[in-house]
């Protein structure tokens, strides 16, 4: 036995079918044109966009060429994310430390050595300016 459609009890008549009729187009055509725009700007995110796997080959030439393997240079541009937000919250100075120790990943005294200060200087900055992003992550 046939199953009823549910839609079928439901006709319209006259003028209001019409009305129904052009108004289904128009919506049908709102819908494609929308998912057309929508492919559209998907396809340019595609053509920026590339998976990690396609660019091994280039990612590891660079990397050889820099001197710093995938992984260091990950974590540096995480490292970079998550205090970039807080370095308008710090001294200048403070931030030249920040950036010399976690983004360019030197170690202390050659960060004392680049900005031509103390080590105990450079220790005293990186300790204040962790202070800073400490307190300004806990008003989060």
């Amino acid at each position: 036995m046939a199953k009823k459609n549910i839609a079928d009890k439901y006709w319209i008549y006259g003028e209001d079918a019409e009305l129904a009729a052009c108004l289904t187009s128009y919506l049908t055509r709102v819908v494609y044109n929308q998912r057309a725009n929508y492919i559209r700007a998907l396809m340019k995110i595609k053509e920026h966009e590339c998976s990690i796997e396609d660019c091994d080959s280039d990612i590891e030439s660079q990397s050889m060429r820099s001197g710093n393997s995938l992984e260091e240079s990950i974590e540096s541009k995480l490292m970079w994310e998550a205090i970039r937000k807080y370095l308008p919250k710090l001294e200048l100075k403070e931030c030249e430390v920040m950036i010399a120790l976690y983004i360019d990943r030197l170690s202390v005294t050659a960060t004392a050595a680049k900005l031509r200060v103390d080590a105990s200087t450079v220790r005293r900055r990186r300790d204040s300016a962790c202070d800073k992003i400490r307190k300004a992550m806990e008003e989060k």
